[in-house]
C-alpha cells in the first residue's frame, strides 16, 4: 500500500532522476541501527550523497534525520544523538529484562512509546515529509493486513512511531484509520520501496547483515522466538536481491563484523558500533576490502571483505 506523495515530493523525486536517482535503504536492527551512523559518516566523506532516503524501523530514524538534514553537519547531530542514547530514554519505566512478566498481562504492548516522541519531537518538533530536503519514504506494516506501506506526506511523527512499533514492545500507531507495526515486519531491508520511488541506484545499508558473531545465545523460549524473527525477517531480502538486481544497480555495504552480542534494547555499544562501522566502511569503499561486485544488470553477486 502507497500513499500518494504531494507535489513538493514529486518534483524532489523528478530532481533526483535527473541526477541519477541515488538512494539510501536502511534496514531496521534495532541497537545495531548505530552501525548505520557510521556507514552514513564513511559515504559522505567518500562523495557518496542520496537523492532519497527509504528506512524500515530504526533505519527509518536514520533516514528520517538524513532527509531533514542531508549534510556533513546533520550526520554529525545524528551521531552526537546516538552516543547520547540511553537504555531509558527508549524504554522509559524500566529495565528491558525486567518487564518481560508485562507480556503475560493483556495489552498491546510492554513499554508506551513516549520515550521514542519525545526524542524525535525535541529535535524535528511537528515537522511533515515535505520539510525534508531529500525524498523521504517511511515504512510500516498494517497489523491487519501484513502489508507494507511506504509513507512519503503527511506528518513524520506518527509514521516514525509505527515504524519503530515493535510488536509486543510499543504500542500500535492508528494512521488514516489503520493501525501499523513495525516496518520491519513486512520489509525489513526496504530496497523495493526505493526502486518504486524512482532510485536507479540504491546503497543497501542492511544493519543486520552480519557474517560474524552477532548470534542471540539461545538459552531460553524467547531467545528462539527472537531468533526464528530475525531469520525470517531476512527471507525477503533475500529473495528480491536477484529480482531487482536486473533494475538498479545494488551496492550492499557490508556491515562490519563483530565478534560480540549487542543484546536487544541494549544501547552500550553503540560508541562501539559507531566506530567500527566508520573504519570498515571507510576501508570497504576505498578498495582495502575486495569487493566482487558488478554492475547488476550484468550480474548479481555479493559484497564480500577480503580474507
Amino acid at each position: 500500500m502507497k500513499s500518494y506523495p504531494s507535489r513538493a515530493q514529486w518534483l524532489k523525486r523528478l530532481a533526483s532522476r535527473r541526477r541519477g536517482g541515488v538512494a539510501f535503504a536502511f534496514s531496521g536492527g534495532g541497537p545495531l541501527g548505530a552501525l548505520q551512523v557510521g556507514q552514513m559518516r564513511a559515504l559522505f566523506e567518500h562523495g557518496v550523497m542520496p537523492d532519497m532516503v527509504v528506512g524500515s524501523s530504526v533505519g527509518a530514524l536514520n533516514a528520517t534525520f538524513l532527509a531533514l538534514d542531508p549534510t556533513t553537519a546533520g550526520t554529525d547531530r545524528l551521531e552526537t544523538i546516538w552516543r547520547g542514547l540511553q537504555d531509558t530514554d527508549l524504554f522509559p519505566g524500566g529495565r528491558f529484562k525486567a518487564s518481560w512478566a508485562r507480556m503475560l498481562v493483556r495489552g498491546n504492548r510492554i513499554f508506551e512509546n513516549s520515550g521514542i516522541r519525545k526524542l524525535v519531537t525535541t529535535r524535528i518538533g511537528n515537522a511533515v515529509f515535505d520539510d525534508a530536503q531529500l525524498t523521504l519514504g517511511i515504512l510500516a506494516t498494517d497489523l491487519a493486513t501484513g502489508k507494507d506501506r511506504t509513507f512519503t506526506s503527511g506528518e513524520i511523527l506518527p509514521t516514525l512511531l509505527a515504524s519503530i512499533a515493535m510488536p509486543g514492545i510499543f504500542p500500535p500507531v492508528e494512521i488514516e484509520g489503520r493501525k501499523y507495526i513495525d516496518g520491519g515486519v513486512a520489509n525489513n531491508v526496504p530496497v523495493a520501496p526505493a526502486v518504486d520511488m524512482g532510485a536507479r541506484t540504491v546503497y543497501v545499508l542492511d544493519a543486520t547483515a552480519q557474517n560474524n558473531a552477532q548470534h542471540r545465545p539461545l538459552n531460553r523460549p524467547i531467545d528462539y522466538l527472537v531468533h526464528a524473527f530475525g531469520l525470517a525477517r531476512s527471507q525477503r531480502f533475500d529473495i528480491e536481491v536477484p529480482l531487482y538486481a536486473s533494475k538498479v544497480e545494488l551496492i550492499l555495504i557490508p556491515a562490519a563484523p563483530l565478534d560480540f552480542y549487542v543484546p536487544f534494547a541494549s544501547m552500550d555499544f553503540t560508541a562501539r558500533l559507531i566506530d567500527l562501522s566508520y573504519e570498515h566502511t571507510r576501508a570497504f569503499l576505498s578498495g582495502e576490502l575486495r569487493s566482487v561486485t558488478e554492475r547488476v544488470d550484468e550480474s548479481v553477486e555479493v559484497i564480500a571483505p577480503a580474507k
